[in-house]
């Protein structure tokens, strides 16, 4: 049999749903996964060969069976440990590795990268990353925290793990990024909105959506005069985005246990001293 090159669109969710069942009925049939996971079986078992040749399962004759490393995924899920469900498929799953590689590269840039630009790297080192994979890829690590996507552009980096970043950086790249977004508006002192200048810094410095919170309520308690706050309508624009942030929870099922994935387009203010706020000015 000629081994395929590319990688079967398999999502995070069908990957802990088919270890799951593996551990529950140990011998596992395209019959059995068709039937739970109500899809064909010609779908059943391309999941199943896309989920063997990521390392957690093994096949004999037509059926295919758990092994350790099957019961060390499902315990990283139970425990929602993401960073270590992302080491698993570094170090076992070649198209999840590549993809990384890609972003690894590009991480002192400061912009991110499109699914586009992905595919078309990925095609320079001759990786068999079509743009379905790129796709499905993205949507794995954005939910397991490993990358982000500018909710407004849709570019995507990597996520640094330290918050060692300096006030005084941060504060030259919040004052830049401040700057550009509200002349770009044919004004110079306005309100501009805080959601929006989060997407663009985190994408600049390639931090986590939540330290960009914590380190932007620090610089504005120590430079207040000079960085002014606003409150919103509750109908205010500043909350909506154009592209929704995507997360992962843990789903328990009386059969079978599962992923429940979500997306939010409603972007969070910043919340000081228990009051929340949408806009932000640099004086």
């Amino acid at each position: 049999m000629i081994k395929r090159k590319t990688m079967r669109p398999v999502t995070l969710r069908r990957v802990i749903e088919i270890c799951s069942l593996a551990l529950k009925n140990r011998h596992l049939d395209v019959k059995i996964v068709s039937e739970k996971l109500n899809t064909s079986r010609l779908r059943a078992k391309e999941i199943l060969l896309e989920v063997e040749r990521m390392g957690l399962l093994v096949s004999s004759r037509d059926f295919w069976i758990p092994n350790d490393r099957t019961n060390e995924l499902i315990e990283y899920f139970e425990k929602e440990n993401w960073r270590e469900i992302h080491r698993y498929f570094l170090n076992h799953y070649h198209f999840y590795r590549e993809f990384i590689r890609i972003l690894q590269d590009c991480v002192t840039s400061e912009k991110g990268l499109s699914l586009d630009e992905i595919k078309r790297e990925g095609e320079k080192r001759k990786i068999n990353l079509n743009r379905t994979a790129v796709e499905v890829l993205s949507d794995w690590c954005e939910r397991l925290g490993i990358i982000q996507r500018n909710l407004y552009t849709g570019k995507i980096y990597l996520v640094r793990n330290d918050e060692s970043l300096s006030l005084e950086d941060f504060l030259k790249d919040l004052t830049d990024i401040y700057r550009r977004l509200s002349l770009s508006r044919w004004q110079k002192e306005i309100f501009v909105e805080i959601p929006l200048i989060r997407e663009h810094l985190c994408e600049r410095l390639k931090i986590s959506r939540t330290t960009f919170n914590k380190i932007l309520k620090r610089v504005y308690l120590n430079n207040i005069g000079r960085i002014e706050l606003s409150g919103a309508p509750i109908t205010t624009l500043a909350k909506k985005s154009p592209l929704r942030e995507k997360r992962i929870k843990l789903l328990r099922r009386e059969i079978i246990m599962s992923t429940q994935l979500s997306s939010q387009k409603e972007r969070e203010g910043i919340t000081v001293n228990k009051k929340t706020y949408y806009y932000l000015a640099i004086h």
